[in-house]
């Protein structure tokens, strides 16, 4: 089995890249093929527009979605955009790896979602990328207490994944959830680490497990 990881974190020393890298540890640790997208490391510009094909003519206005699917048909895509959409076909499970900021995608990931899950290729009537498994691992800023961190639970699959990736056909993600890593002693990152490593084994199992 094959796995995309994506990160979209400005800091390497952050705690979404200590959960990175503890992903990296166990895909490793299975066996699995591995890729990434560090977002921000590798300068991914997340703004949609003209640059995104290879041509487009200046006099005619921009329909992103129909300019998305003629790139689809016809291999028009900008080369950092095609070599994301290389990266899907090859990945059957993706995990996407970000901070959850004003209840929502950070900028970098979303504008990822805009300009490569395009039309033609993620979606629309006959998309070339076929459905993959999905998994979000997120921090947040803190739970106030359960009922509060079931609600953000609740918020991430209704209002992030399923408007995105269940109406592509994905699915419900597997999804795990950090809350408050900023706010947490050394003694308990390092506990919510471990929870998340042991977490992330048991599925990406489960996954291999159903691809054979």
């Amino acid at each position: 089995m094959n796995l995309l990881l994506v990160t979209a974190h400005p800091d390497t020393g952050s705690f979404n890249f200590a959960m990175r890298e503890r992903a990296q540890t166990v895909a490793r640790r299975l066996g699995l093929g591995l890729q990434y997208s560090d977002l921000y490391q590798q300068g991914f510009s997340p703004v949609p527009g003209r640059a995104d094909f290879q041509t487009f003519p200046e006099d005619q206005l921009l329909q992103l979605g129909s300019a998305q699917r003629e790139a689809a048909r016809h291999g028009g895509f900008a080369a950092d955009i095609a070599a994301e959409q290389d990266k899907l076909r090859w990945a059957d499970a993706v995990l996407l790896q970000f901070p959850l900021w004003w209840s929502g995608y950070p900028a970098m990931l979303k504008g990822w979602i805009e300009r490569v899950l395009s039309l033609g290729f993620a979606y629309g009537p006959d998309p070339t990328l076929e459905p993959r498994a999905l998994i979000m691992a997120l921090t947040t800023g803190g739970a106030t207490d359960a009922e509060d961190a079931r609600a953000t639970e609740a918020h991430v699959r209704s209002q992030l994944a399923q408007p995105v990736f269940g109406y592509m056909g994905w699915g419900a993600p597997r999804l795990h959830l950090v809350h408050g890593p900023a706010r947490m002693s050394e003694a308990e990152r390092v506990q919510a680490l471990q929870h998340y490593e042991q977490w992330l084994e048991a599925e990406l199992q489960t996954l291999r497990a159903s691809a054979r």
